[in-house]
């Protein structure tokens, strides 16, 4: 085929050439969204699972632990004798010194908590066998909890709002672990969140085990706990803030040694 010889054909060839051009940029860029998108849910999924592991581990490593509020030892040495001696006291508990990998406050504020550190899940187990004594620290300034990691206490205290939105509508619901029942139901913190207000089942009457004072008593220790985590991160901040020497002074001040001595 010759050259084209009007402005006419030479238009056509310009805007066929432009079309084929945009097509195959267009499918460029379309293939490039693609491999983006597929890359971000790879990163997502990832970020997802190292979030979950996180959450595992965290569990795994304050499984043993426990949560001590409201008691005030003045001499730090004397912190693990009179801790368990007064826990001991109040659970009707035989737990000895040998049983504890750990103790320490959790805060500098005279109102920090103690967190004891058991050898064996079983040792701890052994605080909650008794849930009359448990109860019964609700007339008293203590208060034991299991130290959850911030993930399940923010679960247990949406839980906890919507098991006090069963009782106002006279529904009975229990929290059991990290799930709620209602209704013979185990409901997730996820899932109670993802329902209406009419997704709730509705329910006869009936008296419930866990009042709401103890919901809210749990309430107040986890927000002791999460205003506790805070103070640390304060804190580890504040010590990373000082620095050391740098090697490079330490090197300054050495050769400044050696030209004294040569000068000498």
């Amino acid at each position: 085929m010759g050259e084209p010889t009007t402005l006419n054909e030479m238009y056509k060839l310009l805007s066929a050439d432009n079309k084929k051009q945009t097509a195959q940029l267009t499918e460029k860029i379309e293939q490039s969204e693609a491999n983006v998108s597929r890359h971000l849910r790879k990163t997502n999924r990832k970020i997802v699972e190292i979030e979950q592991r996180n959450i595992f581990l965290e569990r795994k490593i304050r499984r043993n632990n426990v949560l001590f509020f409201g008691y005030k030892v003045e001499d730090p040495k004397d912190l693990l004798k009179l801790t368990i001696s007064k826990i001991n006291e109040l659970l009707a508990t035989n737990i000895k010194e040998d049983n504890i990998n750990n103790i320490y406050k959790v805060g500098k504020s005279d109102s920090a908590p103690t967190l004891i550190e058991f050898i064996s899940y079983l040792k701890k187990a052994e605080l909650f066998k008794d849930p009359e004594k448990l109860r019964a620290l609700k007339n008293t300034p203590y208060a034991i909890s299991n130290d959850l990691c911030e993930e399940d206490r923010r679960e247990l205290k949406t839980l906890r709002k919507h098991q006090k939105k069963a009782h106002d509508e006279n529904k009975p619901a229990k929290i059991k672990g990290l799930k709620l029942e209602i209704d013979n139901k185990l409901y997730t913190a996820k899932e109670l969140e993802g329902h209406s207000e009419s997704d709730i089942p509705t329910t006869s009457s009936e008296t419930e085990e866990s009042s709401e004072e103890e919901s809210e008593e749990e309430e107040q220790n986890i927000e002791q706990r999460t205003s506790v985590d805070q103070d640390q991160n304060k804190n580890s901040k504040k010590r990373k803030q000082h620095k050391t020497p740098s090697p490079g002074g330490m090197k300054t001040r050495s050769n400044k040694k050696k030209k004294t001595i040569r000068k000498l």
